[in-house]
């Protein structure tokens, strides 16, 4: 192992998953837990701290704090109502993901990022 690659090891135990912001996206799930997802956002938003990393980058952060109230939301529901929730929670979640590891491909690639993630 040379030099640079145990510089290289050394740093990548000090990345950890800090919190994204939420974003436009295109949330795929069943017709049963489609129409919890207005809830699911409406609560994301409800949680997110407003300008975590300050105005300058701006936006609504989720962080593994707020995503593990959200994860809790189905705990609020009938026993009957509780999956759908859950699996429309996990679809957020995912989506919200997914746009962003969009943005990051395309920024990586050297290309503009979009406007919107549709």
């Amino acid at each position: 192992m040379s030099c640079d690659e145990g510089a290289l090891k050394d740093k990548e135990s000090d990345v950890s998953f800090v919190g994204f912001a939420l974003a436009e996206c295109t949330i795929e799930t069943d017709q049963d837990s489609a129409r919890y997802i207005r809830a699911v956002h409406r609560t994301a938003l409800e949680l997110a701290v407003q300008y975590r990393f300050g105005i300058e980058i701006g936006g609504f952060w989720m962080l593994p704090e707020q995503i593990d109230q959200l994860r809790k939301l189905p705990n609020c529901y009938p026993p009957n109502e509780a999956p759908h929730v859950a699996r429309a929670v996990d679809a957020f979640l995912r989506s919200q993901l997914q746009s962003h590891h969009f943005l990051f491909s395309t920024l990586e690639k050297g290309s503009s990022a979009p406007d919107t993630i549709h």
